[in-house]
């Protein structure tokens, strides 16, 4: 029997409820309770910042919105209406199983890798020739995670992938979020941080969009055509940078990921500017996102990050 692990209902959003205490649930229910929700909470901020991104992609099928109208009734609601968002997420629900045979989500076979270690999937883990530090997995020595770890480090990878080669003729490439600093407007609840982060998506924002834009579960083959630059906003929060592949086995504890197949999928343009970015204008090299800079705290670039209407710099559109 195939396993199966069902993201819209299977636990494995880590939330906040408003009382502090710490759980776990599905795409679903996160959505359909987040105004009963503190935040989203995890250790790792990058899967912090893939699972916002992830919702908010699901959240813009939904409800859109085109105008800024549109968001002020979203916002006066003050909850996600449970039957718009099921109507939508039951036409897609045999797109959301990270276990399906045919279609598992954010996910492809490559016939030119082998397995190896769910570890490479993980990176503030060490594998190959990132320095051990203060982890001291190996490759070798393996790890293993539950369905909701993998399913995290599943969308985390696809979101923060790093450049690098692989053979002489495999080169991964820069996921969206790999470099620079990704920045959420935050409210009080889940619901008003999504909704806060939830902007007008229109032909031309907050990326030039296609007629065919959609989020990569609802095309039949999110890598066709071979592309370099988005068809919309939906398809870059959804871009599949990664072919990857976890492979499940059957434990006397459950279904666990050992390992997972790696490999190269679509290379974005280094032109396509991130909505969730702070840039700064180059004469030379042109816009520049603002970076994480070691030894360096953040609020000192806060002067930078201020300037909300500066002809040299480009705030993240939510701020706008």
């Amino acid at each position: 029997m195939n396993p199966t692990f069902d993201l819209l209902q299977s636990p494995w959003v880590p939330c906040i409820r408003a009382d502090g205490a710490p759980v776990e649930l599905g795409l679903r229910d996160a959505l359909a309770q987040a105004h009963e929700l503190r935040a989203l909470h995890d250790e790792s901020p990058l899967v912090m910042a893939a699972l916002h991104r992830l919702l908010l992609a699901l959240l813009h099928r939904a409800f859109g919105p085109a105008t800024y109208d549109e968001w002020a009734t979203l916002w006066k609601a003050g909850q996600w209406d449970a039957a718009q968002l099921d109507a939508y997420l039951d036409c897609w629900r045999h797109r959301f199983d990270i276990f399906d045979p045919e279609r598992p989500f954010y996910q492809a076979p490559d016939e030119r890798v082998k397995p190896k270690s769910v570890v490479s999937l993980i990176h503030d883990v060490a594998s190959g020739n990132n320095p051990t530090l203060f982890d001291h997995h190996t490759e070798a020595g393996g790890i293993t995670l539950t369905p909701a770890q993998a399913a995290r480090m599943l969308v985390a990878a696809q979101v923060f992938g790093l450049c690098g080669t692989k053979g002489p003729t495999m080169q991964f490439t820069d996921a969206p979020c790999a470099r620079g600093v990704i920045f959420l407007v935050q409210g009080e609840t889940l619901f008003e941080t999504l909704a806060l982060n939830l902007v007008r998506y229109t032909d031309d924002a907050p990326l030039p969009r296609w007629p065919d834009d959609r989020p990569a579960w609802e095309m039949d083959d999110p890598f066709t055509p071979d592309r370099s630059v988005p068809r919309g906003y939906l398809d870059y929060l959804t871009w599949q940078n990664r072919r990857v592949l976890l492979l499940p086995e059957a434990t006397t504890d459950g279904v666990v990921v050992r390992q997972v197949t790696i490999a190269p999928a679509l290379r974005l343009d280094s032109g396509v500017l991130d909505p969730m970015k702070h840039y700064r204008k180059d004469e030379k090299r042109g816009p520049l996102p603002l970076p994480f800079t070691e030894g360096r705290a953040l609020w000192r670039d806060s002067a930078v990050l201020f300037r909300l209407h500066d002809e040299g710099h480009q705030p993240p559109y939510a701020s706008s």
